[in-house]
């Protein structure tokens, strides 16, 4: 299989810092550009576009910083954010960019979850189902809330940013530091084809 294009779904509000680590491993030696997909999904209808706008803004915000600060320097990133389901926004923008791969992420089920309750998330189940590109699974064990440690875009001053380990803008993660911050233990990935 070669990899053009890696497409990456986060929740920007809790991604899992190990899908990074995948995503430098397959695209840097391949010369793929990654996608990283923040889906939108409103339970309620917004009263006006703006709010579609500004919760769009927002997300693309986030995903730039990750983007930054968490992709190996050379890596050409994209950030994209839809509307909708996603597991339905994940296999349109997965069409639509002609993606070669999907790197997921899924919380390993707990043991309760196991007994009585499907292993992996529907999300990714659907996903992985009817994905007409590779889809490679990464267990997901540490997790990272954007908003909680950067804020939100209008309370960028200028300051500092409080990140994981550092500052993305104040300085770029080395290789070595990003690979050994955003690495998971070997044995929890998957690839599924």
């Amino acid at each position: 299989m070669h990899l053009e294009r890696i497409l990456m779904p986060l929740d920007v509000m809790d991604w899992s810092v190990e899908v990074f680590s995948v995503a430098n491993a397959l695209a840097k030696p391949a010369g793929a550009a990654v996608t990283l997909l923040h889906v939108v999904t409103l339970n309620v209808a917004a009263p006006e576009n703006r709010i579609y706008e500004r919760l769009a803004q927002e997300a693309n915000w986030h995903l730039e910083r990750l983007a930054q600060g968490c992709l190996l320097p050379g890596i050409a990133a994209t950030t994209r954010v839809r509307f909708g389901q996603p597991a339905a926004e994940i296999l349109a923008e997965a069409a639509d960019s002609d993606a070669s791969l999907i790197v997921l992420a899924s919380r390993p089920p707990s043991f309760l979850r196991r007994l009585f309750y499907h292993l992996v998330p529907p999300v990714v189940e659907r996903v992985v189902r009817e994905a007409r590109c590779g889809v490679f699974l990464t267990t997901a064990t540490k997790r990272f809330n954007c908003e909680s440690i950067w804020g939100r875009p209008e309370q960028d001053s200028g300051a500092p940013m409080r990140t994981l380990p550092e500052t993305p803008k104040a300085r770029p993660l080395p290789a070595p530091l990003a690979e050994a911050a955003f690495a998971c233990a070997p044995g929890h990935h998957g690839f599924v084809a």
